[in-house]
């Protein structure tokens, strides 16, 4: 760690448990957006379920495959929506390091971005800030990536609300790594 980077502690919706062979860090999801994506996600289903069903009794004959194929993306779209709903009131992410290896896991409902990876093949860790831009304006979150052996950038996680929360995850695995904290090109620095 760089003799720059200021220690932070532990965030609030952090678990950790540390031995002289293993770190798990489990963080929890913001349910918050999961409980504003199941209203959203049952709104919309029941509006284009009204619109289906309206438009069908206003007409004698069957209803033209536009409309079903209207009506089929709609749904698909409030079943997805639902999903992650769901995913962010229940999962939590949980990393865990052992003797060998390094490994993210989305739980209890499946997410992608599961996987595992070498901890001898990890040469350095950063947070990068992620933007996502809509009508409301600018959304952020956080990550940890890596820098493979091979030079290779990947994402770790991507799923941290805050800068702090990505920094102590970041800190406590180069601790628990031993690796010497660098300064890498795309890093969110403050």
């Amino acid at each position: 760690m760089d003799k720059k980077e200021k220690l932070t502690p532990i965030p609030a919706n952090m678990q950790v448990e540390e031995s002289n062979n293993s770190l798990v860090i489990k963080y929890k999801w913001n349910k918050t957006l999961g409980y504003l994506g199941l209203v959203f996600a049952l709104v919309w289903t029941a509006i284009t379920a009204d619109m289906l069903w309206g438009y069908s009794e206003e007409i004698d004959d069957d209803i033209p495959i536009f409309i079903w194929l209207f009506a089929a993306i709609s749904m698909s779209a409030g079943l997805f929506i639902f999903y992650v709903g769901l995913a962010h009131i229940f999962n939590s992410t949980m990393i865990t390091i052992d003797y060998d290896n390094v490994s993210v896991k989305h739980k209890p409902i499946f997410w992608r971005g599961n996987k595992d990876i070498l901890k001898h093949d990890i040469k350095q860790l950063y947070v990068k800030q992620y933007i996502h831009k809509g009508k409301r304006g600018k959304r952020y979150n956080y990550g940890v990536n890596l820098i493979d052996r091979e030079n290779k950038d990947s994402k770790l996680v991507d799923t941290l609300s805050s800068v702090e929360e990505a920094k102590w995850v970041e800190q406590k695995m180069e601790s628990f790594l031993k690796i010497q904290n660098e300064r890498v090109s795309g890093e969110y620095r403050e």
